[in-house]
C-alpha cells in the first residue's frame, strides 16, 4: 500500500507482545482474542483493544503422547502452554472441566507461542498441548495423539483478532485504517477466488495443507464476531477465571474497520 511500511515480527510468547505493547515497541499485535480479557487486568495501562478479527476460528487441536487418547487421559498430566491464564488453555481448561477434570488434576508448564510447544512436546516434553496448523499434523505425523479439537466442544470459537493499546489509536488510526482497508480487499479475494489465493501463497512456501487451513479461516468479516467474544468470557467464568464480566462494548473498538 502506498506510503504504508509495515515492519512485522514474530513474538515468542503472549507475555512478549503485552510487553511489546505496553513500552511502545510494537504498535499492534495478532493475538488471540481471550489475552485482552486477562491483560486488561495486569498492572500497566488497562487499555487494550481489540480492532479487528483475523480469522474466522483458530483451528487448535489438543495434541498427546502416545498412550493419552481422549480428554479422560489428561488427568495427572502435565500441559504445554503459552500462559496459565490466559490464551487458548482457556479453551483447554475449559474442556477438561466439563470431562470434570479440575485443575488440581493437571500441571501447566509454560513454555511459549505455538512453535515453542511443538518443538517441546514433540521431543518428549510433556504430556499434551493445544496446536494450530501446521504444527498440528507435523506432531500427529510424528506419532502423537489426536486427542480433540477446541472447535468439536466450541463450535463458536473465534480466531485471533488484531490488538492495540486504546491511548494509541488517535495516533494509529490513519495507517491502521488504511492497512484494514487492504486487508478487508484481501478477505474479499480469499472468500471469492479461494484458487487465486492459492496461486498466490502457494509460491511463498505455504503447503497445500497450510493454506486450505488459511483459506478455512477467512472471516465472514474484520468486524469482531460478537458471539465468538461471548463465548470467551462464558469459558473464562466456567474456569472460575477473572476477566468474565467484560462486555463486547468494554473489549472492542471497530473505529479502525472500513464502515467503522
Amino acid at each position: 500500500m502506498a506510503g504504508l511500511t509495515l515492519l512485522a515480527e514474530r513474538n515468542p510468547s503472549s507475555d512478549a507482545q503485552f510487553e511489546a505493547l505496553v513500552s511502545d515497541r510494537t504498535d499492534a499485535v495478532v493475538t488471540a482474542i481471550d489475552n485482552v480479557m486477562d491483560w486488561n487486568r495486569r498492572p500497566g495501562p488497562r487499555d487494550f483493544c481489540v480492532v479487528a478479527q483475523l480469522e474466522r476460528t483458530t483451528p487448535l487441536t489438543v495434541v498427546g503422547q502416545r498412550g493419552r487418547a481422549v480428554l479422560g487421559d489428561l488427568r495427572g498430566a502435565t500441559l504445554l502452554v503459552d500462559a496459565p491464564g490466559n490464551g487458548f488453555v482457556v479453551a483447554l481448561r475449559a474442556m477438561l472441566a466439563d470431562e470434570g477434570i479440575g485443575p488440581e488434576a493437571y500441571v501447566l508448564e509454560s513454555v511459549g507461542g505455538v512453535q515453542e510447544r511443538h518443538h517441546a512436546i514433540v521431543s518428549g516434553r510433556g504430556d499434551a498441548t493445544l496446536l494450530g496448523p501446521p504444527f498440528d499434523a507435523m506432531a500427529l505425523a510424528s506419532g502423537l495423539s489426536r486427542i480433540a479439537t477446541v472447535q468439536e466442544c466450541y463450535p463458536a470459537f473465534p480466531g485471533q483478532g488484531l490488538v492495540v493499546r486504546a491511548g494509541a489509536l488517535g495516533r494509529l488510526r490513519p495507517a491502521l485504517s488504511a492497512w484494514l482497508h487492504g486487508l478487508e480487499k484481501a478477505r474479499q479475494r480469499m472468500a471469492g477466488e479461494p484458487e487465486a489465493a492459492r496461486q498466490a501463497l502457494a509460491p511463498a512456501g505455504f503447503s497445500a495443507s497450510v493454506v486450505d487451513a488459511m483459506l478455512h479461516a477467512t472471516p465472514d468479516s474484520l468486524w469482531p464476531a460478537r458471539a465468538g467474544i461471548e463465548l470467551l468470557a462464558a469459558l473464562r467464568r466456567r474456569c472460575g477465571l477473572p476477566g468474565a464480566d467484560i462486555t463486547y462494548e468494554q473489549l472492542v473498538d471497530t473505529s479502525a474497520l472500513p464502515g467503522g
